[in-house]
């Protein structure tokens, strides 16, 4: 049994992590209630049993944005069932799952199988939406050029430059909620293939 799988027992319902969330309460509730499920997350999630465990954060925005949608997944559909782990209490866990450059970001989706084997797993957001952020993050720098230090990394940019950039990326990236919803569930739904391909 892997370990994601034996932390399984000990993970939190979504009702119960939001029922002990300290920060961003409201608007993880409200993103919630705003994901769409479509009828092709039906076709894709709807045939065989999984289990999604997620590794987050109450102050993480990535978790404040994606884990909802997750969450509104196995409201709708009755073959996914979702727990949720705080990473801080579960870093022995957390570090099997880290991005390409070795950061251990969260939330982190691991999914697994009607019998607990794990299928694969999706670290802090889809790569798409990684790659749109970067690119507004260049667009609005560039719109920008009284901001100083706008050309250097983000933890080096003055804190005027970091905080009109954190600000104007805040609301953009809410903006993108629906289709981001959709790279989500295109991103876990590859990951669950192979338990349709097992079982044919």
């Amino acid at each position: 049994m892997t370990l994601a799988a034996e932390r399984w027992e000990q993970a939190m319902t979504p009702d119960e992590y939001i029922g002990q969330m300290a920060q961003n309460r409201e608007r993880f509730e409200s993103n919630i209630a705003r994901t769409k499920i479509m009828p092709g997350d039906w076709a894709a999630f709807g045939r065989e049993p999984l289990h999604i465990l997620v590794l987050t954060e109450d102050w993480c925005g990535d978790s404040t944005q994606f884990v909802p949608m997750v969450i509104k997944l196995a409201q709708q559909i009755p073959t996914v069932e979702v727990r949720i782990l705080r990473r801080d209490e579960h870093r022995d866990l957390a570090d099997r799952y880290r991005r390409k450059d070795g950061y251990q970001a969260i939330p982190v989706f691991i999914v697994l199988d009607s019998e607990m084997q794990e299928l694969g797993a999706l670290i802090e957001r889809p790569e798409r939406a990684t790659a749109e952020i970067m690119e507004e993050q260049k667009r609005f720098l560039a719109a920008h050029p009284e901001l100083p230090g706008g050309n250097r990394a983000f933890d080096r940019m003055p804190e005027e430059t970091r905080q009109a950039l954190k600000q104007h990326i805040g609301a953009w990236r809410d903006e993108q909620f629906d289709r981001w919803t959709r790279y989500l569930m295109e991103d876990l739904a590859e990951i669950t293939r192979s338990v349709r391909t097992r079982a044919a």
